[in-house]
């Protein structure tokens, strides 16, 4: 991406400080949940039911409001106050003739998510812009871990490089619009096989408003362990403009080091041969559309020599048009192919989803012949 016109981001008091990754192996913020007990008639306090989750006692019937382990106010039952944080409150069951059952004392706290999992591929992400992915490896077919595959470089913006993996801009290279570049601050919450990074309010460099993106990835076992769904949201509204001279939005960069994966293949509509091209061919945008050179449905990195490959497949649910454009940058000497969703005459009112898979494949798992033949190995795709 050479974009320091349209970037023209001046440093407003932030430093371009070290790469500070943050690795996902941990579980990260707590996923709350607001359970309020339905009004019961009055009857005498009947056996113990357990409540749900890392949330206390449950609410009693008719009256009130309680205070729930969370801080927040639900209505509920006469002085049924939501006990501590815990799995160990009852509520009472009515019975006949009495009086409102009381709420369960609380019990205590619980886990909010599993430990992050993130199968055969090993992941980091910039601690100020979660947006950048720092490092990404894969653990082959005989166990070995890869090299870090991702392309990065330029000048500095805050924490960011100019150009790195994890990117959205617009193609062709110096158009609008530009959700994630350089200079972006974003956090990271991660659960289990789930990681969901939200855009802050303003940028870091310059101080300025940023486009709402949410972008959420899946990690998987099995079968399909060798792949991540990426699901990015950018936030157009009814007053996005056209963007001038701009053919689409790169949802998405998979940014990739020229140094292993350089040669980019591609199915035909029929999805019986390829076409491969080398990335350092494009010093520009070379956009194909749909049609009979190109299916629209996938394309892969591919590293000429070892035959490790990173193939970006589009969710079949995904309907906006795209094309697809082979570009290479030298500040970050890296292949940056990728889809490219189409502006609409009238441009983009409505927010814009896509999803994506990006699968990892060597020469074992997908086999050469298997590649010339446009057929993608198990267990890449939904």
């Amino acid at each position: 991406m050479r974009s320091n016109r349209i970037q023209s981001r001046l440093v407003a008091g932030c430093l371009a400080s070290g790469l500070v990754g943050v690795l996902l192996a941990s579980c990260g913020g707590n996923a709350k949940k607001q359970i309020i007990a339905p009004p019961a008639d009055a009857g005498a306090g009947g056996e113990a039911g357990q409540n749900t989750g890392g949330f206390g006692g449950a609410q009693g019937p008719h009256g009130e409001a309680g205070e729930s382990a969370a801080g927040v106010t639900e209505s509920g039952g006469e002085g049924g106050a939501w006990g501590a944080a815990g799995a160990s409150g009852a509520l009472g069951v009515a019975g006949e003739g009495g009086t409102a059952a009381e709420a369960g004392a609380g019990g205590e706290g619980g886990a909010s998510c599993e430990p992050a999992a993130t199968g055969r591929i090993t992941i980091a992400f910039d601690s100020l812009d979660a947006e950048r992915v720092t490092n990404l490896q894969w653990l082959n077919s005989a166990s070995v871990l890869s090299p870090n595959v991702i392309g990065q470089g330029g000048p500095a913006w805050c924490t960011d490089p100019q150009e790195f993996f994890g990117q959205s801009y617009g193609a062709p290279e110096g158009t609008l619009p530009l959700p994630v570049v350089g200079g972006n601050l974003a956090t990271l919450v991660q659960c289990g096989p789930d990681a969901t990074i939200t855009s802050a309010a303003v940028s870091c460099n310059p101080v300025a408003p940023q486009m709402p993106v949410t972008t959420r990835y899946h990690f998987y076992t099995g079968t399909r362990a060798s792949q991540m769904r990426v699901t990015r949201t950018v936030t157009f509204d009814a007053n996005t403009p056209v963007y001038a001279n701009t053919v689409g939005l790169r949802p998405y960069v998979a940014r990739v080091s020229l140094a292993g994966l350089s040669t980019v293949i591609y199915p035909n509509q029929a999805g019986t041969a390829v076409t491969s091209t080398a990335s350092t061919s494009c010093g520009g945008d070379c956009f194909t559309p749909v049609g009979s050179n190109w299916s629209g449905k996938w394309f892969a990195d591919v590293d000429p020599t070892t035959g490790l490959a990173l193939i970006v497949l589009r969710d079949p649910e995904m309907t906006a048009p795209v094309q697809l454009t082979i570009n290479y940058d030298s500040y970050s000497n890296a292949n940056l192919s990728s889809f490219v969703v189409l502006q609409p005459a009238l441009g983009w009112k409505a927010p814009v989803t896509e999803t994506e898979y990006l699968c990892f494949a060597d020469l074992t798992s997908w086999p050469q012949a298997a590649r010339d033949a446009a057929t993608l190995p198990a267990g890449c795709g939904p």
